[in-house]
């Protein structure tokens, strides 16, 4: 049997509700909360297929945090969605420790983002003079890729050859969306004019050397999306009397566990990176397959004198303000509740994310080292019904 739809308006309630009841019936459950939401289906068009209701996880809020940034400046509340216990604490503690400590400071170190067509080419030699005709035509090729949209811009490519074919990285900026749609069609106007100027076989709109979605050593070295970096001095006072801990015990276990995660072939070197970066993608509207790339985090830190230095670098934070579903309701109504809904503001959004990170993994770190890591989750992090 087919799952119902309604050729006329896929997203009326009576679509949604007779799939829902198509579902209960076919693997005979109840199915009582899912198609069940103050939201109007008509609103995720675009969003969604065959739409069956909303996956409502809890959203709770940590602040203020005190964020000293180029765009992101003041004190902040920032939501986090997640259905894991004692989360949202630890991210507080670690914001309370952030302000207690005179704040974080982040910047936004690069904005840029990426498709990487190839091209299959008649030899190798072929392949080198394509590499120069593509290098001196780039104003040329640029004009194609930008006549698609109005806000994308090409910046640069690089070249990389494998024998007779050409791996050609493209990097746009995107204004305030992510901007993969934007760019996917900018990237196809490359190739088709390439085609129509330079004897080429064929090509292929992605070679995978964008790297999409996973995470990679060419976007931690060239970056992808936001490049963030952020540092606070944790000083010993707030250590001592509020981590219970020093500054050379944090350093030490960071160093150790960075040792651990090469023995363990880890891509980037953090606590839990990927926690806060999934829990303001799923509460503010991006696409959550990009956690993939944007929890690549690394983490530096250095004992001076009884205070203790924190860096965080974030290479390939993929986000935006505008386009995709950062408009849904209750996604636009996180991202306003720290001004960071539409244009203009996608910047401000990667630095907030960025010093959210930072209190997560300074509570982390100081929670394993005092040793108090499993009564918190014991408190706060089992859901025990009845």
């Amino acid at each position: 049997m087919k799952i119902p739809k309604n050729r006329e308006n896929d997203y009326l309630p009576g679509a949604v509700k007779a799939r829902v009841d198509f579902l209960a019936k076919k693997n005979r459950c109840t199915i009582e909360y899912l198609h069940k939401s103050s939201i109007d289906p008509e609103l995720t068009r675009g969003n969604i297929e065959q739409l069956i209701g909303f996956s409502q996880v809890p959203v709770g809020v940590i602040g203020p945090l005190k964020i000293n940034g180029e765009h992101a400046s003041g004190n902040f509340y920032v939501p986090m969605s997640t259905t894991e216990g004692a989360l949202i604490s630890s991210y507080n503690r670690g914001a309370r420790a952030i302000n207690l400590s005179g704040g974080v400071n982040v910047v936004v170190t690069r904005d840029e983002i990426q498709r990487a067509p190839y091209f299959v080419l008649e030899n190798v030699f072929k392949a080198k003079e394509f590499t120069k005709w593509v290098g001196e035509n780039f104003p040329r090729i640029q004009e194609a890729a930008e006549r698609t949209t109005r806000y994308g811009k090409l910046l640069r490519m690089h070249s990389y050859i494998q024998g007779r074919i050409v791996y050609l990285r493209l990097h746009f900026s995107t204004g305030y969306a992510m901007g993969m749609n934007m760019i996917t069609k900018a990237s196809q106007a490359v190739c088709k004019f390439i085609s129509e100027h330079f004897p080429i076989i064929s090509y292929t709109i992605e070679s995978n050397m964008a790297v999409d979605k996973k995470p990679a050593h060419i976007n931690t070295i060239l970056g992808r999306g936001k490049s963030v970096t952020a540092e606070a001095l944790f000083n010993e006072r707030v250590i001592s009397k509020f981590m219970r801990t020093t500054a050379k015990e944090i350093d030490l276990a960071y160093r150790r566990q960075v040792t651990g995660a090469q023995l363990a072939g880890v891509l980037g070197s953090n606590g839990h990176v990927a926690n806060g970066v999934a829990a303001l993608f799923l509460a503010c509207g991006q696409d959550m397959a990009n956690i993939s790339e944007s929890c690549v985090g690394y983490i530096y830190t250095e004992v001076i004198g009884k205070d203790l230095y924190v860096s965080l670098n974030m290479p390939s934070l993929v986000i935006g303000t505008v386009g995709g579903g950062v408009s849904l309701p209750t996604q636009k109504e996180c991202l306003q509740i720290i001004g960071c809904h539409g244009e203009g503001k996608a910047l401000k959004f990667a630095e907030i994310i960025a010093a959210t990170i930072m209190a997560g993994e300074i509570s982390l770190a100081a929670s394993i080292v005092a040793g108090d890591f499993v009564q918190a989750h014991e408190k706060f992090g089992r859901n025990r019904p009845g």
